[in-house]
């Protein structure tokens, strides 16, 4: 985006990791003991889960970023 490139490296670790906790954040309520999910779905969450969680270990962080995505999840 316009103005990016003013950004410091520290501005956009802390951009980077204010999304990655939001996106988590927006997946909790699935881990819920009592939420219906199918095995399958959830083995696919958590690992979406983690991948969010490695973002800051990516060799290109945080200037250049691979969000993971997450698969569409279906109730069991």
């Amino acid at each position: 985006t316009v103005g990016d490139e003013l950004l410091t490296d520290e501005d956009r670790a802390k951009a980077a990791r204010e999304k990655r906790d939001r996106l988590l954040a927006e997946t909790d309520y699935l881990l819920m003991p009592d939420y219906p999910i199918s095995s399958e779905t959830l083995a696919s969450l958590k690992a979406y889960r983690q991948a969010l969680r490695d973002v800051p270990e990516q060799s290109g962080f945080p200037a250049s970023i691979e969000w993971p995505t997450l698969e569409l999840v279906e109730e069991a």
